[in-house]
């Protein structure tokens, strides 16, 4: 089944690795991963990491050439759809691989990895380099470690709800073939310093609660007094979740240009999704997006996601 990702590295000797935008922990440490791994088992080739550096806890970009890039196989990692690669120039790649676990299955790569019941992208590359395929190569406890991190990052150290037993079981091959600390990873990936810990309390001190539906409406200045981006702003969107009261919740963005972008969450029972595709975003069952809403786009799509709240 993996066998064209095996032929593929075999064949290039130049590789670029490229993410969706705005890039997440899982986006970022399967990069990170798929770039330890490569230069494990492959040393001889060249491999590169383009697109957007704004994730904080790890900071990685390469600077890819056009010429570079048209002569290297290219992996896209975590990104449902060709809009939202963190570089368009990667569809110019010799040959390019998407690998992604959203539903949204769109197929523009050369070829298509898509496993949408897979809980992170990362979990996807753990069962590639865990599978009979590449039985003969090394995982060093590097790449165990990256791609541990993506899959607690994207799930919420498995609290997510497309969390299933395959998601523990290579957790825990991870862990066994890493020799891995899982409390030092957890703490790597979900303490946070004291600054951001302030940060993040002026940002949910905004809460605003409809019945079930809660959300937290943020302006330009709104960012600018609390001092904080908007990636690192859509980060506490996985706090206002542990309220047990709230079965859908939210952040909205507003944008420079007086458009909102929102993230959107959910708990089991609750499909969001479909209501994010139907104005012009997308995602998972119960973690999805939309961007660039006009003002009274965005009305009603809150408006819409209040009443599945409280139906």
């Amino acid at each position: 089944m993996y066998k064209i990702i095996l032929d593929k590295l075999k064949e290039f000797d130049l590789i670029s690795i490229f993410r969706h935008q705005r890039p997440d922990g899982d986006a970022m440490f399967s990069a990170l991963a798929f770039e330890s791994y490569i230069k494990d088992n492959f040393p001889e080739k060249t491999v590169k990491i383009g697109g957007e550096d704004i994730y904080d806890l790890t900071s990685k970009n390469d600077q890819i050439s056009d010429d570079y890039l048209k002569k290297s196989l290219a992996f896209i990692l975590d990104t449902s759809d060709a809009d939202r690669i963190d570089d368009n120039r990667a569809l110019n790649a010799a040959f390019s691989i998407k690998i992604d676990h959203h539903p949204l299955m769109a197929k523009y790569a050369d070829h298509n990895f898509i496993e949408p019941k897979a809980s992170a992208c990362a979990e996807i590359l753990a069962k590639i380099f865990l599978s009979k395929e590449f039985r003969n190569l090394s995982l060093s406890k590097k790449t165990c470690e990256y791609l541990y991190c993506g899959i607690i990052s994207d799930t919420i150290n498995f609290r997510t709800t497309n969390v299933t037993y395959q998601t523990l079981s290579i957790a825990s091959r991870l862990v066994k073939r890493g020799d891995l600390s899982v409390s030092k990873l957890v703490e790597f990936v979900m303490d946070k310093d004291i600054d951001t810990f302030k940060k993040s309390s002026h940002v949910l001190s905004k809460l605003q609660i409809k019945g079930r539906f809660g959300y937290i409406y943020l302006t330009p200045k709104d960012l600018t007094r609390i001092g904080i981006t908007q990636v690192q702003a859509k980060t506490n969107i996985d706090e206002i979740g542990r309220i047990k009261d709230l079965s859908i919740w939210s952040i909205a963005l507003e944008t420079d240009d007086g458009t909102v972008d929102c993230s959107v969450r959910s708990k089991s029972g609750y499909i969001i999704n479909t209501i994010c595709i139907a104005h012009g975003g997308g995602g998972h069952v119960n973690a999805a997006a939309v961007k660039k809403l006009s003002k009274k786009e965005f009305k009603e799509f809150y408006k819409e996601l209040e009443d599945l709240a409280n139906g």
